[in-house]
């Protein structure tokens, strides 16, 4: 078993009413490798982004509803990442 960690700046499109605005974001991760596949349980997370000026930008955003945007976009690119990179994950 080897742990593996990786950086990535994962791009989250927010729109509202007639703005759009593209959110970098930036993500760390670590998991445990045994055989090519991700052990369960081993994924961590660690997401940083500018959410006060997301929140300025856009007044009306439910901050709530941002972070689970947010988590979404970063589980669905770390899955994309960890294909791509030959890893499956349980």
């Amino acid at each position: 078993m080897i742990w593996v960690i990786d950086k990535k700046v994962v791009r989250h499109l927010i729109q509202r009413n007639r703005q759009m605005a593209e959110l970098p974001i930036r993500v760390s991760f670590e998991f445990a490798l045994e055989e090519g596949t991700v052990l369960d349980g081993s994924l961590t997370l660690k997401t940083l982004y500018n959410k006060s000026a997301v929140c300025r930008h856009f007044p009306d955003i439910d901050e709530i509803a941002l972070e689970d945007e947010v988590q979404a976009t970063v589980e669905r690119a770390i899955d994309e990442h960890l294909a791509l990179s030959g890893y499956s994950r349980p």
